[in-house]
């Protein structure tokens, strides 16, 4: 649906004719559904579909709308066409999941009050992932009784409950937690020309290492494998979050990417938390084989990527997913008032008349509400003057056309990225994991390919509800 407003319009409606006439069993294996009339034959019965035609309708002088904010952008890898995905958004459906009746009573002991559960909980109801600091965010029981919270600390998965249960009690917590996929560099790669694979570079922030330094550790094994080589950063933290002290690498530490082992040349400051920044390679997942025109959710977590009819083998495109929704575009926005005009068509004059209001009845009382959810608002539906033709001059046999006319409005939506550049794996990457952080330190690349923004203009119709502007 890049780019192409009325051909996104007339395949939904399209799609809706198809799906309204096999719902009745007088017509379900005779009428077909076309878009312009088809050269092979001559049409005994069913809906074609003439011509469009449409009028902008302005929202404002300029068409601004706002500004987009999301876990999610597209990025061209450097050397490569980067023209395959035609645009990439948040999968609402997968964004957030819910906990329910997580079982932390292997946890209690005598005066155990607070429970750690297994996952960040977030701010409660779909789609919101802030993380959770309030105590209605979370549900707990005890025994199958609501014993309300007396504090949620949701970066570090922690809940405070007012009295220690006792020993034996069934302790259980429910919550929403953040499902998309972690925050990270997903490249794309095209390894055909309808399928693709996708390789990971997980990003990793504030990872506490060590929880209170000694002075007189020697070694440390990261939690992760195969480090991005020049994408660590470690320092150190006191405990009311000063001036982080951050270590020279070479200096005061060195790495083995290999087996992810720590090795400190100076001692440590003492009494102090030891975190790490740092990327990681994933797993390869794949490979998706994929239609024109398709929307992929299932390669990576919580997002939806859409393909056209101009991807290719060899190309490669990288998903940028950010641990927040920070601005990714300014969205220019507005209406197209559209008009579509149906040809219904019978060999029979009472049975073409019998189509044109079954179209009309089902289209205004039944899929009105369902396009409205999409952003198709549906004005008017028309039967209007019905002819006869000659079918075959020699028997002398008639068809009858009745005319239909459907008035739609729907949204277009411009998004215009802001443009930045990732020039290596150091931490000045901008996006990740907040648009405010923007540490330089290195000038290192994990290999000849670097990320450069798509400054092409992303239009997408039409725009259903999770997509709108937050």
């Amino acid at each position: 649906m890049y780019n192409r407003l009325f051909f996104a319009i007339k395949q939904r409606i399209i799609g809706e004719i198809i799906d309204t006439f096999t719902k009745h069993p007088a017509f379900t294996d005779k009428i077909k559904v076309y878009h312009k009339f088809p050269y092979g034959e001559r049409i005994q019965y069913g809906v074609v579909l003439r011509n469009t035609g449409s009028g902008m309708i302005r929202m404002s002088a300029d068409n601004y709308l706002g500004e987009l904010k999301s876990h999610v952008a597209l990025a061209r890898a450097e050397n490569f066409p980067g023209y395959s995905i035609e645009w990439v958004r948040e999968d609402a459906r997968y964004v957030t999941s819910y906990q329910e009746d997580e079982d932390v009573s292997s946890q209690l002991g005598p005066t155990q009050r607070l429970f750690q559960v297994s996952k960040p909980p977030i701010v409660s109801g779909l789609g919101n992932t802030d993380l959770a600091d309030n105590i209605g965010q979370v549900l707990v029981t005890i025994n199958g009784r609501e014993t309300p919270a007396e504090f949620v600390d949701g970066k570090n998965g922690l809940v405070l409950i007012p009295h220690a249960p006792n020993l034996g009690d069934a302790v259980k917590v429910s919550y929403y937690y953040k499902s998309i996929s972690p925050a990270g560099r997903y490249y794309v790669v095209f390894t055909e020309d309808n399928q693709f694979e996708v390789d990971q570079l997980l990003c990793v922030e504030g990872e506490t290492e060590i929880e209170n330094t000694l002075g007189t550790e020697t070694s440390l094994i990261l939690p992760h494998s195969n480090i991005a080589d020049g994408s660590d950063r470690l320092y150190l933290l006191s405990r009311n979050g000063s001036q982080p002290i951050i270590l020279t690498k070479g200096t005061d530490y060195t790495l083995d990417i290999l087996t992810s082992t720590v090795t400190f040349l100076t001692p440590l400051l003492k009494n102090l938390k030891l975190l790490a920044d740092y990327r990681y390679k994933g797993i390869t997942t794949g490979p998706y084989t994929f239609a024109p025109y398709e929307e992929i959710d299932k390669a990576i977590n919580g997002v939806v990527i859409s393909i056209g009819r101009r991807a290719k083998k060899g190309d490669k495109q990288v998903v940028l997913l950010s641990n927040f929704r920070e601005p990714m575009a300014q969205v220019y926005g507005g209406h197209w008032d559209m008009t579509l005009s149906l040809g219904v068509i019978s060999k029979d004059s009472i049975q073409s008349g019998e189509m044109s209001d079954f179209l009309a009845e089902d289209f205004w009382g039944n899929k009105k509400n369902i396009l409205e959810f999409e952003g198709i608002t549906m004005t008017s539906i028309t039967p209007s003057g019905e002819t006869e033709e000659v079918f075959d001059s020699v028997s002398n046999d008639m068809y009858y056309e009745t005319n239909v006319d459907i008035n739609l409005m729907t949204e277009w939506q411009k998004f215009v990225p802001y443009l930045y550049k990732i020039k290596d794996l150091g931490i000045d990457l901008r996006g990740y994991p907040k648009m405010s952080d923007f540490y330089v330190t290195k000038n290192l690349t994990l290999e000849p390919i670097t990320i450069i923004s798509d400054q092409r203009e992303v239009i997408k119709y039409p725009i259903v509800g999770y997509e709108r502007v937050i």
